[in-house]
């Protein structure tokens, strides 16, 4: 028996540890190829989206994890699976970032939320055709036999209680007291590293999953429950007058200003620079006049801008266009309510918007386009940012964002 200082034992454990990562990592590497030669849409979607991680060897986790930015791996457990639960978990973890499970944890349990995200993630796994090893938790079966299907993470969380005997771990990368944050053995989530982490990567993957899907796109439909839950990270529910109000505001740029100073210390003798709001810049309001936009949702779009707009030094101008600009109107919060007045019909044609912007050298802070999204694009997308009010049923766009806009809500 050789002894634990023995220098010769201690190499022939770090061949073998070398080895086994060598191993692991041509494994995980290999099943990324898998997906990726697959012909089905699930397997192009999370191809495309498993080549955005970068890969790591990890000991410390007893199975596999990510954090949105890194595939961590232990070598011998990866070694230990079968090709296509290798296939398996790796969309098991990119499941959960595509949900942005490492952005909504929010102070819970590290280790129940990792069971309430496997409930939630594994069914649409196995839903799309992909294999998980035997321990992985479902709901429907056994101690989750009671547990209902297509529920979120955090439904998933009050339906198993808070954790007995202790405090929610707040570290994000185990349960606390060295116990593991993957009590389904499939791979678990870690926390995105700080607030302003997760809220680029929450930005980040949904433009991936955008484009993932459209990668999907070639080779048919996505599976049911994939094609659901992409469809509600890319089209959440919500007040379309709030995404407008937070996509105005996002523009705005706050700063330091010492003609401000901070009012709370000046009693105490210290003077310090205040928070203010500079001045938002100019608006561009493209409004589609090819009649497809009613004239309800003229007049409550219209009330709203207005009411945003009232909340920054800024000035709005105002582009009516069909296959080509129509009229232009100047506004700004001193020239009362903003009515809306369009003028022109027939087609739509969007690139001579973004047309007109280069050509008078203007540079907004956002363009807001009101449209049906009936509409021919710029080839190239154009470098600001662009929110799509939409009218009708149509929900994608080759850039910008989307809302669905209503003129009863």
């Amino acid at each position: 028996m050789s002894s634990p200082d023995d220098p010769f034992a201690a190499l022939e454990r770090a061949a073998e540890r070398q080895a086994s990562e060598e191993k692991a990592m041509k494994a995980v590497v290999g099943a990324r190829a898998k997906l990726v030669l697959t012909n089905k849409p699930a397997a192009a979607f999370f191809a495309s989206l498993a080549l955005r991680l970068d890969l790591s060897v990890d000991w410390t986790t007893p199975t596999m994890a990510t954090d949105g930015r890194t595939l961590f791996v232990n070598p011998d457990w990866c070694n230990g699976l079968t090709v296509d639960e290798r296939v398996g978990v790796i969309c098991h973890e990119i499941m959960h970032l595509v949900l942005s499970h490492q952005c909504r944890r929010a102070g819970r349990d590290a280790e129940r939320w990792n069971e309430a995200a496997d409930l939630g993630v594994n069914q649409i796994v196995a839903q799309a055709g992909f294999v998980l090893p035997q321990s992985r938790l479902m709901p429907g079966e056994g101690k989750y036999a009671k547990f209902p299907k297509e529920k979120s993470a955090e439904e998933y969380y009050s339906m198993l209680g808070e954790p007995q005997g202790g405090e929610p771990d707040e570290q994000g990368k185990d349960g606390g007291g060295g116990k593991s944050s993957d009590p389904g053995g499939c791979g678990e989530v870690r926390d995105a590293k700080d607030p302003a982490d997760a809220r680029e990567q929450q930005a980040k993957w949904e433009v991936a999953v955008a484009q993932a899907e459209q990668a999907s796109k070639g080779r048919g439909d996505l599976p049911g429950g994939l094609a659901r839950l992409v469809g509600q990270v890319l089209h959440p529910a919500a007040d379309w007058k709030d995404i407008l109000r937070e996509f105005v505001s996002s523009q705005a740029k706050n700063d330091y200003s010492w003609s401000h100073p901070n009012r709370r210390h000046i009693a105490e003798g210290v003077y310090l620079p205040g928070m203010r709001n500079l001045e938002l810049g100019e608006i561009i309001i493209a409004v589609d006049t090819s009649g497809s936009v009613g004239e309800k949702e003229l007049a409550v779009f219209g009330s709203e801008v207005e009411a945003i707009l009232g909340a920054f030094a800024c000035s709005a101008t105002i582009l009516y266009h069909d296959c080509e600009i129509t009229k232009v109107e100047e506004w700004n919060s001193a020239d009362g309510p903003l009515v809306l007045n369009p003028v022109g019909g027939g087609g739509t044609d969007h690139r001579p918007i973004f047309e007109y912007l280069e050509r008078e050298n203007r540079s907004p802070a956002c363009v807001v386009a009101l449209t049906d999204l009936e509409t021919t694009f710029p080839a190239v997308a154009p470098d600001v940012a662009v929110l799509w009010a939409v009218t009708g049923g149509k929900t994608t766009a080759p850039f910008g964002r989307v809302v669905q806009v209503s003129s009863s809500n």
